[in-house]
């Protein structure tokens, strides 16, 4: 009852129908992912966001016009994750994107949602050669421009291959990070309506 109470709270509303289906954010650009890949680049003010398909956890479909509740966001990201800030070259970007679409045959957890930045990638091409083009704000991904990127904690030590953030200059480590869940309930709540 004592949960119910805390976690059957509306925070907001999507107006369009949101995918958290397993096979769509290990595969593919998922609105989910990109919800909180969003409320993370907005929580921490950096150029960039990449979170793993793998932390979205619900493996459902919302319909167009549903409440999100703080338990749904819960559903979603269990694991306890907290917000990083980090700041990396572009040629490290680019490698965590190639990281990101190298098991996508195998349905892995690494799959790279994003935000701020558009990526085009052809999963056919040999694992390692996979990412075509990315841009942030539409300008072409500079291999030595250093650019900030939000992601989570265990992406941050090497989760799911990505262990090109373990060397990443830290700007906002876990400790002052905040609860990944927290993070896009807050997002949700402050926009009202997300779609």
């Amino acid at each position: 009852t004592q949960l119910s109470k805390e976690l059957d709270v509306v925070v907001g509303t999507s107006s369009t129908a949101l995918d958290s289906r397993r096979a769509t954010v290990r595969t593919a650009e998922s609105n989910m992912g990109n919800l909180i890949a969003d409320a993370l680049r907005a929580e921490t003010g950096a150029d960039i966001a990449i979170t793993n398909g793998g932390g979205i956890r619900g493996n459902k479909l919302y319909d167009a016009g549903t409440k999100l509740t703080r338990k749904d966001i819960f559903t979603e990201l269990p694991f306890g994750n907290k917000s990083v800030k980090l700041e990396l070259s572009g040629a490290e970007v680019q490698a965590a994107l190639e990281n990101g679409f190298s098991q996508v045959e195998d349905g892995a957890g690494r799959f790279p949602q994003v935000s701020g930045m558009t990526v085009v990638a052809d999963l056919t091409k040999p694992k390692g050669q996979r990412v075509i083009s990315a841009a942030v704000n539409n300008i072409p991904l500079d291999p030595v421009k250093r650019y900030t990127l939000a992601t989570n904690d265990y992406m941050q030590s090497g989760g799911d291959g990505y262990t090109v953030f373990k060397n990443a200059k830290v700007l906002v480590d876990a400790l002052s990070g905040k609860l990944l869940a927290s993070v896009v309930i807050d997002y949700i709540a402050a926009k009202k309506d997300v779609a």
